[in-house]
């Protein structure tokens, strides 16, 4: 170029020559320049292309790119596994292929409007709708659509998951749930059932009961002297029999009731608790020469205090009774943590302590049961044997939990917690 401009011509002719080789080097220093830039764009652009295109296999979702058109232009492994088709058997096919209908008829004329108008109903969002399989068979799915602009051009590119384990789920917790309320409507009705029943025992049954202890003791009154020793014998024992058994339908009623009283649960000094149980035994505790001793303080705890009342008044009167002591002696006290023999583990822990005859390991669950009590007796001013299990119920009521270690021998203690169960073991109901 510089050898050139050192070679003379006419003037004008010469002038005008380095004007068009000055225009024609600038054009091609500038075609060169779009050349580059082109490459370079393109080879960015097949760059993205690549990692756009392992991103969209790599993914777990199906993915489905498709045109303005409907048309597929790119099905990826996970699309393939879920609709059972190859990438070879969809590219370039209408995507209305993987829709039952309603949505196969109507994917045209959505896409007609949306050529149309712009309007986007679906893009951005997440819907649930049918997918088919090659097989035909129908199935939920998620499906999310986003629009991707290229120059002029304008895809889509669908993410779909097979839903077909939780709408399996949904449908079973509806069917729980169905089940759940006939179950509800069944226990009202039985709820009502056995409010008729209390009714009933409160009245019904007990009335023949007293008259049946009343008419005993008459006949023991008018005419004890026109009996022998075992006309009398058996007179008293029937007295006492009605007795135990007015007793028994009272405790059975006052059971019933236990599991569907409201709690009238407030923050409670159970300290406070147990020297006002204490206080009223104190006859008892004489006649027997027991002593009741609190072992450290006694926190305050949210409870139902008549309630709580009763568990310790039972666990002590038990405590008192079934020792074969000639000084029954019952500690009562507070643990932070409790750490069983069972290796089992539980925290903010009662415990009603013993010097008794001791529990065998075999009776630990009887004792809870209603009415079963391990030392039989006629006498009806013994207890039915329900005292345990309205215990065991209040607990449960507090979402608390009892169980006792004893040793035949030497003695018993029970164990409770108030809104916590023990750690490592299935809890009572």
């Amino acid at each position: 170029m510089l050898g050139f401009f050192a070679v003379r011509h006419n003037e004008a002719a010469f002038w005008q020559e380095i004007a068009n080789r000055t225009i024609t080097a600038a054009t091609l220093w500038l075609i060169a320049l779009l050349v580059y830039y082109f490459m370079r764009n393109t080879h960015y652009l097949e760059g993205e292309r690549v990692r756009f295109g392992a991103l969209v296999r790599g993914t777990p979702d199906a993915v489905v790119v498709i045109d303005e058109r409907g048309t597929i232009k790119n099905f990826n492994p996970a699309a393939e596994s879920m609709f059972g088709y190859s990438l070879q058997e969809t590219i370039g096919r209408n995507i209305k292929m993987l829709m039952p209908e309603p949505y196969h008829s109507e994917h045209d004329g959505y896409l007609a409007h949306y050529r149309q108008t712009g309007e986007e109903r679906i893009i951005g969002t997440t819907r649930m709708v049918s997918g088919r399989r090659k097989n035909g068979i129908v199935f939920p799915i998620d499906l999310s659509i986003s629009a991707v602009v290229t120059g002029h051009t304008k895809t889509f590119v669908g993410i779909v998951r097979d839903i077909s384990e939780r709408v399996r789920q949904e449908e079973r917790m509806k069917t729980t749930l169905s089940q759940l309320e006939a179950y509800t409507a069944e226990l009202e009705r039985s709820n009502h059932d056995l409010d008729e029943f209390a009714y009933i025992a409160s009245h019904d049954l007990k009335e023949p009961l007293r008259g049946l202890h009343n008419h005993s003791r008459f006949l023991l009154e008018d005419y004890e002297d026109k009996l022998d020793e075992d006309g009398v014998r058996r007179l008293n024992r029937l007295v006492r029999l009605s007795q135990r058994m007015e007793k028994l339908v009272n405790d059975l009623l006052y059971f019933s009731r236990l599991g569907r009283q409201q709690l009238a649960v407030k923050r409670t000094d159970i300290g406070l608790i147990v020297k006002d149980v204490v206080a009223t035994m104190e006859l008892l505790l004489e006649e027997r020469h027991a002593k009741v001793i609190i072992d450290g303080r006694l926190p305050e705890v949210v409870c139902d205090a008549p309630r709580l009342t009763e568990v310790f008044r039972n666990l002590i009167t038990n405590a008192i009774k079934y020792t074969d002591k000639p000084a029954p002696l019952v500690s009562i006290g507070y643990l932070d943590r409790f750490l069983g023999k069972d290796g089992t583990v539980a925290r903010n822990v009662f415990f009603v302590k013993d010097n008794g005859k001791g529990i065998p390991q075999e009776f630990h669950e009887d004792i809870f049961r209603i009415f079963k009590r391990l030392e039989k007796s006629q006498d009806s001013d013994d207890g039915t044997g329900a005292g345990l299990t309205f215990v065991r119920k209040i607990i449960a009521r507090h979402n608390g939990d009892i169980w006792l270690e004893s040793e035949v021998g030497t003695g018993t203690t029970f164990y409770f917690t108030l809104g916590k169960k023990r750690e490592g073991q299935n809890a009572a109901a």
